[in-house]
């Protein structure tokens, strides 16, 4: 009797269960496509040059990671009975490049993908998908289409470019993304979107203008006046990159080269663990610092450089300028050498008039030079010689009293 009650327990406890999973499954709520949503996680945007080496053209594949994305809906349509619900993914990219002859943003390339058997939210990465992907991280995908925009002159120009640089083009890239129902139900329109512009502008150019000159007999016939010089250098706009100075003492006895001499001790930096002195990024003009360097004698020459570094597909990239020689003046020599920064300032026309032959002021030196009634460093004349030669000041009047 005692075993009877004993099965009959068992058999309600199993009932129960088979009622309790079959109420959940009609109070479980229908999945509704229509509220996906796609948002950004990542994009990597200390990427500056796009080389083709980094990604397998045959296959699609890349261990470079770009972007990630989320595509998110109701928990109720995570591991549905039905199975039946999907979502197109368009997606397509415009491309504004004068180098190539895009002087206006033109549709580059478009195509979708298929979402479907989702088991949570789908998180997208280029890292995941290639040519053969099947699955994602939250669903499976199909490629459905893909296909190019652009006229096959205007390809053909493209591949061409790639094929000899091995990178894509610098321009203004416009990738946008568009999510919308894969089945019979309509949602109105996209269900959402997404656009990003990337700016792919790898720098082209890195060149020194002063102090100093690329040979030795240019940088003895000017010396620099000052301990503290300004380095001044000019180079493209890049807000992902790195900069580093490296400034080193420069002994023809020694040194049978400037590059010679800048792989000898630093000066700057002065800690001799660091190859370049780090710099500001964005930074062109700079000013030798009084600490973190090796003090500069008067009567000596010194060599200089810039490096550039910064992230591609295809790892990082150096870029090195041109190494410029220039020599410390002594004391002895200022008072001319002011007579110069007067020549550079106010023109040499005009310095003539006055300093010249038979001007009112031949013969005469200079003293002092105030700025705004305070006695000038030599650093401070270096630094409106540097504004004058770069445009960036001009010179009104001259009065003599």
């Amino acid at each position: 009797m005692r075993h009877i009650n004993k099965m009959n327990k068992i058999n309600i406890y199993i009932i129960m269960m088979l009622l309790y999973s079959v109420s959940f499954s009609f109070l479980k709520a229908e999945c509704d496509i229509c509220e996906f949503s796609i948002e950004e996680i990542f994009f990597n945007e200390s990427i500056v040059g796009y080389y083709m080496a980094g990604f397998d053209l045959s296959t699609g594949d890349s261990n470079v990671l770009l972007f990630e994305y989320l595509i998110d809906g109701p928990s109720s349509c995570y591991y549905s009975s039905s199975g039946s619900e999907k979502l197109n993914l368009d997606f397509s990219i415009d491309i504004f490049s004068p180098e190539l002859g895009f002087d206006t943003p033109e549709p580059f390339v478009s195509g979708s993908l298929t979402l479907s058997n989702f088991t949570g939210p789908v998180r997208l990465k280029n890292t995941d998908i290639n040519f053969s992907t099947t699955t994602v991280d939250g669903a499976d995908m199909e490629v459905s289409d893909i296909s190019a925009s652009i006229s096959d002159n205007q390809l053909d120009a493209m591949a061409g470019y790639i094929t000899s640089t091995g990178k894509i083009p610098n321009g203004t890239y416009v990738f946008s993304f568009t999510l919308e129902s894969g089945t019979d139900v309509s949602c109105g329109g996209a269900i959402s979107s997404f656009t990003r512009d990337v700016e792919i502008y790898e720098p082209t150019f890195l060149d020194l203008q002063s102090p100093g000159y690329k040979n030795y007999s240019e940088a003895t016939e000017s010396p620099e006046l000052s301990t503290y010089p300004n380095f001044i250098w000019s180079t493209d706009l890049c807000s992902a990159c790195n900069y580093g100075i490296r400034v080193c003492e420069y002994n023809p006895s020694i040194h049978d080269s400037p590059s010679s001499a800048l792989n000898d001790i630093s000066n700057l930096p002065a800690d001799q663990s660091l190859d370049f002195f780090p710099i500001p990024t964005g930074q062109t003009v700079f000013s030798y610092p009084p600490v973190g360097a090796i003090d500069l004698e008067q009567e000596k020459y010194y060599v200089w450089q810039i490096k550039r570094d910064y992230t591609t597909t295809v790892g990082t990239k150096e870029d090195y300028s041109d190494i410029y020689i220039f020599k410390v003046s002594s004391n002895q020599n200022m008072s001319s050498m002011e007579l110069d920064f007067l020549k550079e300032l106010i023109g040499e026309e005009v310095y003539n008039q006055y300093f010249g032959p038979g001007g009112s002021l031949e013969g005469y030196s200079i003293s002092q030079i105030l700025l705004n009634g305070d006695q000038s460093s030599q650093e401070e004349l270096q630094g409106i010689i540097n504004q004058v030669e770069q445009g960036n000041l001009d010179v009104e009047d001259v009065v003599v009293e």
